[in-house]
């Protein structure tokens, strides 16, 4: 297939879902246009793209992704209307304001989009409270450095103690439990996180991690490593709830595509 998948190329959470899109099918992620031969397809990812509508070149098909209505751009949201094949609204607000009837557009889908891509950004949870003695033990700097670098991801601590109602909450409330510690004795964090269901990721010989881990399918990083627990989170994904949400999504493209051809 020729297939090109016009990002934002800022890094945020749809040009990651963009790049799981151009794996899926041997496309290319860009994040200007390219000339396509007729027989191609142009996807635009993000919401921002449909301002380069007007850019393409009318050679093969043209896909627009909209994710929210804003009034300010109305005008844009018609030329992806027009100009486009197919339409693909990410949320309830987008289906609303799109004019198909007006258009005559057939190729509109909703697709299953997973809450974790569009609705809200991925819950990464860390128990414990900061004080400047464990600071180091528990590895804050890498928290620190975790926030900075991935603004997609929202990073939560419990900052306190916590009743068993508020603990409970707490966890269910997480799409991943992380231990960024470079030693403990416990820690207690991984047991509750495992006994409530939530991926974990937790640094390799550090107190009972690796056991937790390989009993609850969590994945271990070395100690210390930023990049390897960053890499580990980036695995939680493809947790099974995740996999398969994930997998109804790219199906969803693969008939669309294949309806273009």
């Amino acid at each position: 297939m020729n297939l090109q998948v016009i990002v934002s190329g800022d890094g945020w959470v749809l040009d990651k879902h963009g790049k799981l899109l151009a794996e899926a099918f041997g496309g290319d992620l860009l994040t200007e246009p390219e000339s396509m031969p007729p027989d191609g397809i142009t996807y635009l990812m993000n919401y921002a793209q449909i301002r380069k509508i007007t850019q393409i070149p009318r050679c093969g098909k043209l896909v627009s992704m909209l994710t929210h209505f804003e009034q300010s751009l109305a005008g844009l949201w018609e030329q992806a209307c027009i100009r486009s094949d197919a339409l693909v609204p990410m949320s309830d607000g987008a289906m609303a304001h799109m004019p198909i009837d007006k258009h005559g557009k057939t190729k509109v889908i909703p697709l299953p989009v997973p809450d974790y891509i569009t609705k809200r950004r991925p819950r990464i949870g860390i128990a414990g409270i900061r004080n400047p003695q464990n600071e180091h033990r528990k590895g804050w700097d890498l928290v620190d450095r975790l926030r900075s670098d991935h603004p997609e991801w929202e990073i939560v601590s419990t900052g306190g103690n916590l009743t068993e109602p508020e603990m409970l909450a707490w966890y269910r409330s997480l799409d991943v439990y992380l231990c960024p510690s470079r030693y403990e004795g416990g820690p207690m964090g991984v047991l509750e996180a495992a006994a409530m269901g939530v991926p974990i990721v937790a640094p390799s010989s550090v107190g009972w991690c690796d056991d937790v881990a390989m009993s609850y399918n969590g994945i271990t990083y070395t100690a210390g490593d930023y990049s390897g627990m960053v890499d580990a989170i980036d695995r939680t994904w493809s947790y099974p709830s995740m996999a398969n949400s994930m997998a109804d999504y790219i199906e969803a493209h693969r008939k669309l595509f294949a309806s273009l051809q």
